[in-house]
């Protein structure tokens, strides 16, 4: 599903509407964000904590390549993991990182930006989330659900 924001505002609107249909899996649930440097992955994720309430600042990752924030009051997720796989060489520094205990928890959401620097991870019931920077503040928003 497309769709286009022309602005800030309208960008969090898309956020807020995606994760409000989200539902729980057998697994966690994994959304994998690409795009372009300053495309707007980390506003995705800023958005998201801002939908569930989170107080902390959400900074991208980096440095540090993984931040884990404690969801309250939710029916299904129960904590928000966002990885930054960007200076990862492959996959088997995220699998280092404790991936394959990640994936495994239901009640885990988790934020993956450049998942094409881990390619062959495992990676279940992954949504794929393109953003793509259109002209000023525009974005398109390629949301694909492959479950």
């Amino acid at each position: 599903m497309k769709s286009i924001s022309k602005n800030i505002n309208e960008f969090e609107n898309i956020v807020i509407s995606f994760v409000k249909e989200l539902i729980g899996k057998e697994k966690a649930t994994i959304i994998a964000l690409s795009g372009d440097l300053g495309a707007g992955k980390t506003f995705f994720v800023k958005s998201v904590a801002k939908y569930f309430n989170i107080k902390e600042e959400i900074t991208s990752p980096t440095f540090v390549i993984q931040k884990e924030y404690q969801i309250r009051n939710h029916h299904i997720y129960k904590k928000m993991i966002h990885i930054d796989a960007y200076r990862l060489d492959d996959k088997s520094e995220l699998e280092y990182l404790g991936w394959d205990e990640i994936v495994q928890n239901k009640e885990n959401l988790v934020f993956i930006e450049w998942p094409e620097q881990v390619k062959g991870i495992n990676i279940p019931n992954v949504i794929n989330i393109n953003i793509k920077i259109l002209e000023g503040e525009s974005r398109e928003v390629d949301i694909i659900n492959n479950n």
